[in-house]
């Protein structure tokens, strides 16, 4: 008898096939194809030197009235709004592309798995983290707070907005997820919001990442896939103010 691996990140979860014929027939046998888990944010670990220099951070929107913390990403269509997904991490898979010869071939192509990453939390979450240590007297707010205006008044300090221009996940190779991202940083003199003082476009991708074998679960996929995506955005971070403290951190 051939098997097919349907419960794990495209072709990685065993099942016979009289299964999906069971599936099909209504005769009691499920196989849920949404694979979800709550989404655990890391504080960043950072090798960087606190700067007493301090700056006020804003999330700027990727979507058009859509904060960033309630943006998500997949493999399929980018980037969308949903405030459910945000919150979660996983991979949904479509076993109705399993249900016709050849079998084998279809369970190995990539539109078989959908990856879900909320990112748009994961970044702030992360990069707050790494903000409070490298500058520990500064504070960070999403696109809907008037921070530029509240700081036009003040004395000191610059303004930083960020931006996720773009995200992107694939799988390749099997069981193997791929993450690479595009953020741009503006830095404003405080008082004037209409010409940034700098532009640095932060540019960050990490490849080949393994969430596991033949013999992990769906639920271990998933928490590797929270772990890989953290430690992504702690990286990124770490990018982005390496480069702020060079700028205005001295």
């Amino acid at each position: 008898m051939k098997w097919l691996r349907l419960d794990y990140l495209t072709a990685s979860l065993v099942v016979p096939i009289v299964a999906v014929s069971l599936l099909t027939s209504g005769c009691g046998v499920t196989l849920n194809p949404v694979k979800r888990q709550p989404l655990q944010i890391f504080p960043a670990q950072t090798s960087l030197a606190p700067s007493s220099q301090a700056i006020s951070v804003r999330f700027e929107s990727t979507l058009p009235g859509t904060l960033l913390s309630e943006t998500v990403w997949d493999n399929k269509s980018g980037a969308f709004a949903d405030t459910d997904e945000s919150t979660q991490i996983g991979y949904t898979q479509d076993y109705s592309k399993l249900l016709y010869p050849p079998f084998e071939a279809a369970a190995l192509k990539p539109s078989y798995t959908r990856i879900f990453i909320p990112f748009g939390r994961i970044f702030e979450g992360v990069f707050q983290s790494g903000l409070q240590k490298v500058f520990p007297n500064s504070p960070a707010c999403a696109e809907e707070t008037n921070l530029l205006g509240n700081l036009s008044t003040a004395g000191s300090g610059s303004v930083v907005r960020l931006r996720v221009v773009e995200f992107w996940v694939w799988e390749n190779p099997l069981n193997h997820i791929n993450l690479k991202a595009t953020v741009e940083c503006k830095v404003y003199q405080t008082g004037v919001t209409n010409q940034p003082e700098f532009v640095y476009e932060a540019r960050y991708e990490t490849t080949n990442q393994s969430i596991g074998s033949v013999m992990t679960t769906s639920s271990g996929f998933v928490k590797k896939m929270n772990e890989i995506s953290n430690g992504f955005a702690a990286g990124l971070s770490e990018d982005i103010l390496e480069h702020l403290q060079k700028k205005v951190g001295e």
